[in-house]
């Protein structure tokens, strides 16, 4: 099986999210309180925030696999703006929690929850918007004798 062009960049943007989601996660297990200047909060910050990203990262893997097997068209457009939407949120939401560690802002939390749940409703409508186009694509082969 060949990865279409798509699916290769978003699974190698997947891939280095799952990345930095271990580096994150490893910073937290290994002395990130000593680094950041709200202490003992930023281990459960990047920890967090390392769970959100790895498990979007795997969303992407997954979102982009399905690309190529998803009907062409608005299935596929949507499969897209599902991998778009979940880097997005891994880029508000872990971003964020990263960011508090270090006094920064988190205002952009909020956005990456949105980003995510958008994200699966554009995958759950180009799951339907696919099944409609098999359903189409197999109805006329279905009972050749009701052709007749």
């Amino acid at each position: 099986m060949f990865l279409s062009r798509t699916a290769v960049y978003l699974i190698v943007f997947a891939a280095l999210n799952g990345l930095i989601a271990v580096i994150t996660g490893s910073l937290a297990a290994h002395g990130i309180e000593n680094m950041a200047p709200v202490g003992e909060q930023a281990v459960s910050w990047f920890y967090d925030g390392s769970d959100f990203q790895m498990k979007m990262a795997f969303g992407i893997v997954f979102v982009a696999l399905l690309h190529d097997r998803v009907a062409e068209g608005r299935p596929r457009k949507l499969m897209l703006t599902t991998g778009v939407l979940f880097g997005i949120s891994i880029f508000y939401f872990s971003g964020a929690l990263y960011s508090l560690s270090f006094n920064g802002p988190g205002v952009t939390a909020p956005f990456g929850g949105l980003s995510a749940m958008l994200g699966f409703i554009c995958l759950a409508i180009g799951a339907i918007y696919s099944g409609a186009k098999s359903l189409e694509r197999q109805a006329p082969n279905a009972h050749p004798e009701a052709a007749e």
